[in-house]
Formats: structure tokens, C-alpha cells, sequence
């Protein structure tokens, strides 16, 4: 059997296609009161995740390692390379044939690129599951979707002026939203106020600051997670840890992109260990996980690149600290202008210490910047406007092509 669970007749069917618990969550949870809503994933970890958070059984429709010959020719593939097992096909293929037998009315996903690859009967409409600066939203890929959920009027120009000669396809296609990334945040935030406890979970200062660096897998050359021009990986990590914790007395929390997460784990990064204060954040494989949210909510300080962590934190209001890309990022592709950065873009290591003081000094440096960019990039930013995400399901799933 591929998949699990018997869907009723009395509801419409709306199937969540997700990588992480993080994103669509709280979008399930708005949709489950008036629709049937199924989580369909391939990922074991994100199956305890959703346990976590009080799923049962029946809110399941989980695709297996596939059968049994796509399980021995993934295996002999990875030991001997002998077999070009596709993993993205057979997944595909899987969705597509949940898409034929279980019949859904909609797909939702927290993705761009899998659902893209799929044609399906129901509409497939994607959140995305970040707002980076990078080309995500520009990508080709919002095409094969029926539906772009967007955050706001500043991607909707942006994307619109980028595809000038699909003007009219776009404008049926983009729909602004209440972002996913934000959304967590709204619902939760009470939750994540106890500072004491987070430094205890972390082993960090009660009384110092935080610090928390968070870069994307793709920014730098050669598979880096800091710029090229910083040199040695090894030696410039170290170096910060020397400035953040020794020099300036900040907590510092090490939160890598899950594709770079098993690098540090090199016995050339043991002496992290010896440093008080530094935490490395423990990834999940292929996924972001639950515990990100506490630790951007609990930062005071974030260093960052072209990820999406940068507009979200910049909505959570942290003093920021950009480090520029390697070439060849292409800023005239890039979701985000080059010159919407609201905090300081350091080039060399040593300057980081001319800008912590900077913000020690004056605490509200760019602080009117951060506000700008989040008005500008972000619609709907009040637990009032949740409402907004239903009706726009509602009025897709009441569209003549849906029903």
C-alpha cells in the first residue's frame, strides 16, 4: 500500500504536500474546521514532528520508502552507484497517483520545486517556504502552479515586472496572503517570552545577549557557509566565536542550513567545544524543525546572507548584520533589491566588532529601516488578518475550474 487512510465525501479534500511542520501548520489548523485536511509527506522526521503537535493517524497520508524494488535500487545506488535511482521521479510519480485515487479538490504546499513537477486533476497552489532574497519567487517554477500565495504588494510588482509579457497570467495567479513565515510568530509568541528557560535549553548567559548566525546553503562559492573572501572556514568561525563571546560577552548560537549542518561536525570544529556560550543548533536532515522559531524570537542580534531569515527577523525587529554573496549572484534576479538590507553589510571579519559596538552604542540603528522594509514586504502582519487566508481558500475552492 502507498498511502493511508480513507478521505470523506462530506468535505471538500484539501492536501498539504510538506517538507516541514514549521510553515503549514496553523494554515491546517485554520482550514481543518470547514474542510478535510491531510498532511502527505515522505519524510519520517517530519511524521514525529506532526505527532509532536498533536496529529493522529487519520490527518496522515504518508508515502513509504516507495515498495521494495525502489527501496533496493535507492540502496544499491548510494553503496555501489550502479543503478540511477531518481528519487525525485518515483516521489513525483507517488503524488501523481495520490492525485488520481484519493481525488483531493486542492493541494497546498510548502514548497516550489516538487509540486511543480507534477501535473495533477486539483489545482496546486504553493506559500513557499521562505522569502529570501535570492531568486525563489522569480523562479519559473510559479508557472506550474495555479496559485502563488505571496506576502505582499512589493513581490507582487516585483514579480509582475520581471514577467512583463505574463502580465495578465500572473495577475490571476498571485494571491497576497498572510505569510506562513510570519504566522508561527503571531500564534505563538507568548510562548517563547521565557528567556530563562531558552538559556538554559541552549546552555547560554542568562545575562548576555545573543547572537545567532543563520546562512543559506547557496550564497557563498564552493559550498561555503561564510563568504569566500573570509578565508578559512575553520579559522574564521573561531574568530567570531572570539569576538561574540570573549570580547564582547554575547551568547552565540551557530544555526546552519540543514544542507551544511554535517560540515561542522568535522573534528576540525571541536574547538567549539571549548568555548562558553556557543551552541550549535542542532538541524534536522532535511527539513527546518520545530525549535527554529524559539531561537529567532529570542536573538538579538542576526547575522545572515540572502536567506529568508533576514525578512524575518527583520519583522521580528533584531538588529541585523548582512554578508554580501559571492559572485555570480545576480541582485537583478534576486527576489529582494540589492539595497533593501536594513542593518550593516560587513565585508571583512574584523569589522564585525566596529559593528556590535555600533548597535551597543545606538540600540535603535536602522530601526526605522527594519519597520519600512516590514511594511513594505509584508501585507498583513495581525493575528486579525488570519481570516484572510480562508477566504482566499474559500474563493478558490468555489472557482469555476475547481469545482
Amino acid at each position: 500500500m502507498l498511502y493511508e487512510n480513507t478521505m470523506s465525501n462530506l468535505k471538500k479534500k484539501i492536501f498539504l504536500l510538506a517538507d516541514s511542520a514549521v510553515d503549514l501548520r496553523f494554515i491546517c489548523e485554520l482550514l481543518k474546521k470547514n474542510y478535510s485536511v491531510k498532511w502527505v509527506f515522505y519524510n519520517k522526521n517530519l511524521y514525529d514532528d506532526l505527532k509532536k503537535l498533536g496529529y493522529q493517524e487519520k490527518d496522515f497520508i504518508f508515502i513509504r520508502n516507495f515498495n521494495l524494488l525502489s527501496l533496493i535500487k535507492r540502496v544499491l545506488t548510494k553503496m555501489f552507484g550502479i543503478l540511477n535511482f531518481n528519487f525525485e521521479k518515483e516521489l513525483t510519480d507517488n503524488i501523481k497517483n495520490i492525485d488520481t485515487i484519493l481525488k483531493p479538490d486542492l493541494w497546498i504546499t510548502d514548497t516550489g520545486n516538487i509540486l511543480s513537477k507534477v501535473e495533477t486533476k486539483a489545482p496546486r497552489a504553493t506559500f513557499k517556504h521562505s522569502i529570501p532574497y535570492k531568486k525563489f519567487f522569480l523562479a519559473k517554477n510559479i508557472f506550474n502552479y495555479d496559485y502563488v500565495f505571496i506576502p505582499g504588494d512589493y513581490h507582487f510588482y516585483r514579480i509582475i515586472n520581471f514577467y512583463k509579457h505574463r502580465e495578465q497570467e500572473l495577475k490571476k495567479k498571485l494571491i497576497i496572503s498572510v505569510s506562513p513565515k510570519i504566522l508561527s510568530y503571531m500564534k505563538l509568541k507568548n510562548k517563547f517570552l521565557n528567556k530563562k528557560n531558552f538559556c538554559e535549553k541552549y546552555h547560554l548567559d542568562y545575562n548576555n545577549q545573543t547572537v545567532v548566525l543563520a546562512t543559506t546553503h547557496n550564497s557563498f562559492a564552493d559550498n561555503r557557509f561564510l563568504p569566500k573572501n573570509f578565508g578559512s572556514e575553520i579559522i574564521s568561525l573561531k574568530k567570531i566565536c572570539e569576538i561574540l563571546t570573549l570580547e564582547n560577552k554575547f551568547n552565540f548560537i551557530i544555526k546552519l542550513h540543514h544542507y551544511h549542518y554535517n560540515k561542522i561536525l568535522n573534528t576540525n570544529y571541536n574547538f567549539l567545544k571549548k568555548f562558553k556560550n556557543v551552541c550549535v543548533f542542532k538541524a534536522n536532515k532535511n527539513f527546518d524543525s520545530l525549535d527554529s522559531e524559539e531561537v529567532f524570537f529570542n536573538s538579538d542580534i542576526v547575522i545572515t546572507d540572502t536567506s529568508g531569515v533576514g525578512p524575518l527577523c527583520c519583522y521580528l525587529d533584531k538588529k541585523m548584520i548582512y554578508l554580501d554573496p559571492d559572485p555570480p549572484f545576480d541582485w537583478e534576479t534576486s527576489d529582494i533589491e540589492k539595497n533593501m538590507r536594513p542593518g550593516f553589510i560587513i565585508k571583512k571579519i574584523n569589522e564585525l566588532s566596529y559593528v556590535l559596538n555600533c548597535y551597543r552604542d545606538i540600540p535603535t540603528k536602522f530601526a526605522e529601516e527594519r519597520k519600512k522594509f516590514t511594511k513594505t514586504i509584508f501585507k498583513y502582519t495581525f493575528e486579525k488578518h488570519l481570516g484572510i487566508i480562508e477566504r482566499n481558500i474559500e474563493k478558490l475552492l468555489n472557482e469555476k475550474n475547481i469545482l
